[in-house]
C-alpha cells in the first residue's frame, strides 16, 4: 500500500534514529559471506600519518570527494545546526567547530549549560547534570566537553550558580547507577577513563555504592561484543550479513566502539581488551559496504524523494560515525587498516561525500524540519559527527 508523504517522513525519522522501519528486512550482500583479512593492530605503537595510513592511489582518488564533503557538511553545520535552539544539536556542533563555537553571541557550551542544566539528588546532596531527555545518553554532553578539551576549571553560569566541568564530573560519579545498559555506557566510559587511571579507578556514587572503571569498561565491552556477534560471524564467513542486534544500538552500533577506543587510549587493558577491540574495529570496518547495501535494499525508493531522504539519513548516520571512529583510532595509534580495509574505507568516503551533497543540493530539508523536526535534528547532529571525522585530518 502506498505511503503518504508524512508516512514516508516518519520512516525517515525512524531510520535516522537507528530504529528499524517496518519494511526493513534482513538482506544478504555479495560481501556478506567473505571473511575480512586480519587487520594490522598497532595498539600501543606509534601512529602513522594520514597519508601513510592509506595507499597513495586511494588518497588521490578521494581527495576531491572529501574536500567537497567537508564543504557540504560545513554548510549543514554552520547554516542549519548552529542556528537551532536544540541543546542536543548545538552540543554536536562543538565536535567539529571546537569548544568556542558560538550560538549567536554566546558560546554554545555556555548557552546549553545556562539553559538546560538541572540539579539531581543523590545521597542527600544535589549535583548538576543534564536530564537524559535533553542529552539522550548519560554524560553525553560532558563527554563532548572532554573530547573538545573544555578546561576543567572553566566557569559556567547556570540556574544553580557557577559550575565547572569538574563539578559536572563529580555529578557523573555521584549519579552513576549500575542500572545503565551496557550499550549506553560509552559516554560514561570516555569520561571516567579520562579521569581515573587503571589501578586507581575505584569510585563511590552518591548512594555509597562502590565501583571500578575497569568493571564499567568490561560491561561496555561485553555489550559491544553481544551486539556485534552476528557481524563478526559474517566477517568470518559463518553466515551472511544482515540485520541483527547491532542496528538497534545507538547510532547503528557505532558509539560502543568509540567508548572502548577511548578506554584503550587512557590505558585500560584488562581482560585482553586490546585484542577484543581490534576484533570489534575489524567488524565495524567490515560492515561499511554491506550495511550501505542493506540500507538500500531495506529502504529502497529510487526516484522517490522521501525514501531517498530516508536512506541518505541512515547512511549519513552510519558512515559519518564509522569514519569518525576510524579517525579517532588512527589519531591515537589504536588501529592500522589493511589494504583491503583501505579500499572499503575509500568507498565509504565516496558514498558519504555523495550523501552529503544530496542533503544540501537535492533533499527538502526545510520540509523535513516542518513535518518531522526530530528527524531533521538527528540529521544535523549526524552531520556534525561526519564533519568531525573528516576535519580530524586522519582520514
Amino acid at each position: 500500500m502506498a505511503r503518504t508523504r508524512r508516512e514516508f517522513l516518519k520512516v525517515a525519522g525512524a531510520a535516522a534514529l537507528g530504529v528499524a522501519a517496518p519494511s526493513i528486512v534482513a538482506a544478504t550482500t555479495s560481501l556478506g559471506a567473505k571473511s575480512s583479512p586480519a587487520a594490522d593492530s598497532v595498539l600501543g605503537k606509534s601512529s602513522r600519518s594520514a597519508d601513510a595510513a592509506r595507499t597513495p592511489a586511494a588518497a588521490a582518488r578521494n581527495s576531491v570527494d572529501l574536500a567537497a564533503a567537508r564543504q557540504d557538511l560545513r554548510r549543514l553545520v554552520s547554516a542549519r545546526a548552529l542556528v537551532v535552539d536544540d541543546p542536543w544539536v548545538l552540543m554536536h556542533t562543538v565536535l567539529p567547530l571546537g569548544r568556542d563555537a558560538r550560538h549567536g553571541s554566546e558560546p554554545v557550551v555556555d548557552f546549553v549549560i545556562r539553559t538546560w542544566i538541572e540539579g539531581f539528588s543523590a545521597g542527600g546532596k544535589s549535583y548538576p547534570a543534564f536530564p537524559v531527555r535533553i542529552e539522550a545518553h548519560p554524560n553525553h554532553f560532558l563527554q563532548i566537553m572532554y573530547a573538545t578539551a573544555v578546561p576543567a576549571d572553566r566557569r559556567f553560569d547556570c540556574k544553580l550558580g557557577p559550575i565547572t566541568r569538574t563539578d559536572l564530573y563529580a555529578g557523573a560519579k555521584a549519579l552513576f547507577t549500575p542500572a545503565l545498559q551496557g550499550d549506553e555506557l560509552s559516554w560514561t566510559v570516555s569520561v571516567f577513563s579520562a579521569e581515573m587511571a587503571p589501578g586507581a579507578d575505584g569510585f563511590t556514587n552518591g548512594d555509597g555504592r562502590s565501583f571500578t572503571v575497569a568493571a564499567v569498561v568490561e560491561t561496555a565491552a561485553q555489550a559491544a561484543e553481544a551486539g556485534y556477534a552476528d557481524t563478526i560471524a559474517a566477517m568470518r564467513g559463518a553466515k551472511p550479513y544482515g540485520r541483527s542486534a547491532i542496528q538497534g544500538y545507538a547510532c547503528n552500533g557505532t558509539h560502543v566502539i568509540y567508548g572502548l577506543l577511548d578506554a584503550l587510549r587512557h590505558g585500560y587493558r584488562d581482560g585482553q581488551l586490546p585484542d577484543r577491540v581490534t576484533t570489534l574495529v575489524r567488524a565495524a570496518l567490515f560492515r561499511l559496504g554491506p550495511e550501505v547495501a542493506l540500507i538500500d535494499e531495506a529502504i529502497g525508493g529510487a526516484g522517490k524523494a522521501e525514501a531517498e531522504l530516508n536512506a541518505d539519513a541512515a547512511k549519513l548516520q552510519f558512515l559519518g560515525h564509522s569514519l569518525e571512529n576510524l579517525a579517532f583510532a588512527r589519531e591515537h595509534a589504536l588501529y592500522r587498516t589493511s589494504p583491503v580495509e583501505e579500499e572499503a574505507v575509500a568507498a565509504a568516503e565516496r558514498e558519504l561525500a555523495a550523501v552529503a551533497h544530496r542533503l544540501v543540493a537535492k533533499h527538502d530539508l526545510d520540509g523535513l524540519a516542518r513535518q518531522v523536526p526530530r528527524a531533521y535534528r538527528v540529521i544535523l547532529g549526524d552531520a556534525c559527527h561526519a564533519l568531525h571525522g573528516l576535519e580530524s585530518g586522519r582520514i
